[in-house]
Formats: C-alpha cells, sequence, structure tokens
C-alpha cells in the first residue's frame, strides 16, 4: 500500500516543482528576451544599412551636396564669418602698436562686426540637399555669438588694454567657430567621395595619419582632416584649414620632413604651428602650380 506524503513532504515536492517551473519558464523568457534584443539590433543594423544605402544612392544621384547649396552657404554663411575673422586678425595685427582709446575702438569696432554678422546669420538659408552645412550654419551663428558675448566682456574689462592678441583670443569661447569650420569642410570631403573619388569616406576621421598615407588622400579630406586637426589644437588664427593643408602638402613633399624626422601628420601640424609657417593665403600662393586641376564645388574658395 502507498504510503501517503505528509504535509511538510507534499510542501517541499510542491516548491521543487514550483522551483523547477520558474527555471524552466526563465529560461525560456530569458532566451525569448535575448532573441528579441538580439532581433532589435540586427533590425537596427539592417536600418542604419538601409539609411547608409539611400544616403549613397542619393549621392550619386546628386541629391545631397548640391552646387547650390555651396553656393548659398558661402554667400550666407562662410563668407561673412570669414571678413568678422579678418576683421578681427587685423586689429589685432596693430593692437600692440595702439595707444588705450585706439584700443577701445579696436573693440568696439570689432563688436559692431560681430554684431551685424550675428543678423546675417540669423537669416533662414535653404540647404535642403547639405545636412552638414546646415549644422555648421548653425554652429557658426553659436561661434559668432559667443564671439559677440567675448568681446563685449572685453570691451567692459578696464585691464582690457593690457591684454596681447593671444590673451584676447584665448578668452573667447570659440567652439562653435570650430566645430562649424569641421562640419563645412566635412561636406566638402563628402562631395569629393560622391562626385570626384566615388568612394565612401571613413566613418571616423583617423587619430593620426602617417606621412606616406596623407600624401595618397584626396584634397578636400586632406583639409576635412586639417580642420579636425586646427580643432583640436584649438588653434584660431587667421589662415584656414586649407592653407594648412597647402603647408603639410608642401612638407611632405619636401625632404624637409625626412630631414627633421616628421613622420605623421600631428607632428607636422605642432612644428608648423610652433613654428609660425602657416599664414592666411598660403593655399592660394601655390594654388596655381599644385592644384591648378583641383576640383572643388564653383565658390570663391577654390576659384
Amino acid at each position: 500500500m502507498n504510503k501517503r506524503l505528509s504535509k511538510s513532504e507534499f510542501i517541499f515536492a510542491y516548491m521543487i516543482i514550483i522551483t523547477l517551473a520558474c527555471f524552466v519558464g526563465g529560461f525560456f523568457f530569458g532566451a525569448y528576451y535575448m532573441k528579441s534584443k538580439i532581433e532589435a539590433q540586427q533590425a537596427a543594423v539592417l536600418e542604419q544599412q538601409k539609411l547608409e544605402a539611400e544616403r549613397e544612392r542619393q549621392l550619386r544621384e546628386q541629391k545631397l551636396y548640391s552646387e547650390q547649396d555651396f553656393i548659398r552657404f558661402y554667400y550666407a554663411v562662410y563668407a561673412p564669418v570669414q571678413e568678422l575673422k579678418r576683421a578681427h586678425f587685423e586689429k589685432m595685427a596693430a593692437w600692440p602698436n595702439l595707444d588705450k582709446s585706439a584700443q577701445k575702438d579696436a573693440l568696439e569696432q570689432l563688436v559692431e562686426a560681430a554684431k551685424q554678422t550675428g543678423k546675417q546669420l540669423d537669416k533662414e538659408v535653404p540647404l535642403p540637399t547639405s545636412p552638414l552645412l546646415v549644422q555648421a550654419h548653425s554652429q557658426f551663428n553659436t561661434g559668432v555669438r559667443a564671439y559677440l558675448d567675448g568681446m563685449k566682456q572685453l570691451l567692459s574689462d578696464q585691464n582690457s588694454n593690457a591684454l596681447s592678441p593671444a590673451a584676447i583670443s584665448s578668452r573667447l569661447s570659440l567652439d562653435g567657430w570650430f566645430k562649424g569650420s569641421e562640419q563645412f569642410y566635412h561636406s566638402l570631403a563628402v562631395w569629393e567621395s560622391a562626385y570626384v573619388t566615388k568612394q565612401t569616406l571613413p566613418k571616423d576621421v583617423p587619430a593620426n595619419v602617417s606621412a606616406d598615407q596623407w600624401k595618397q588622400l584626396p584634397f578636400h579630406y586632406k583639409t576635412y582632416i586639417a580642420a579636425h586637426s586646427i580643432s583640436a589644437h584649438k588653434k584660431w588664427e587667421s589662415y584656414s584649414p586649407e592653407d594648412l593643408t597647402a603647408r603639410l602638402d608642401l612638407l611632405f613633399g619636401s625632404d624637409d620632413a625626412k630631414n627633421l624626422g616628421i613622420k605623421d601628420v600631428d607632428a607636422a601640424v605642432r612644428l608648423l604651428t610652433a613654428t609660425d609657417a602657416v599664414h592666411s593665403g598660403d593655399f592660394k600662393e601655390v594654388q596655381g602650380k599644385h592644384y591648378s586641376s583641383l576640383k572643388a564645388p564653383e565658390i570663391p574658395l577654390y576659384r
């Protein structure tokens, strides 16, 4: 005759059954959750790939980064920003020779110039095919506003006349300026990849580039790297990224880099900036000789 289970034995057996059921249920729930997570990740990857494929298709069909967008951006955004930058460095070049009154006048003129530039950048600019140019417009606008605030603060500072041009620049918030420049030159690199080299750009700017690698890169991608380097080194100077690119090309194209033991772009940039070897207009100066066949959007920057 079978012995009936005691109450405690029954509860113990019941708990074992419940535990096993929870374990089995948890296993299948976990498996289902992991499967769903993996599927979601795969779906996200596929969706990103579809977006990239669509972007590449649009680029090939010339629906992104049109010539018209670059022309609009240049005249409505880049040219006014560069004019303000030019005015700043002209005032700073004369700064040490100005008396206190003239220095105050110089700051007031830069404040007024920044106000006018800000008004220009506040205007809407239709850039329907160029998301990076839209971002660059926003960043330059932020940069000019920050510059205006900084110059106003300097104007109210009783000791501003005792500051050097470098000290004045160091007191300005220039992140928007740097980011706007990066995005502008990134857009040119994208244009080049779509319509000139027909090769996809790397997703990220390389941490460093050797001299041999630099020589193989197309011009606008090199200039994007130069813009990125200027941002990384926080070098707000009168020259532009294409001027730095031209100097790097000249350095790596000669025996000087080898003789000086310069093996990569980062070391070259440090050398060129430390020796004040890069100047505004360097690109234009050598353009006819070294870049006569350069393909670029029809903007004055390259004409």
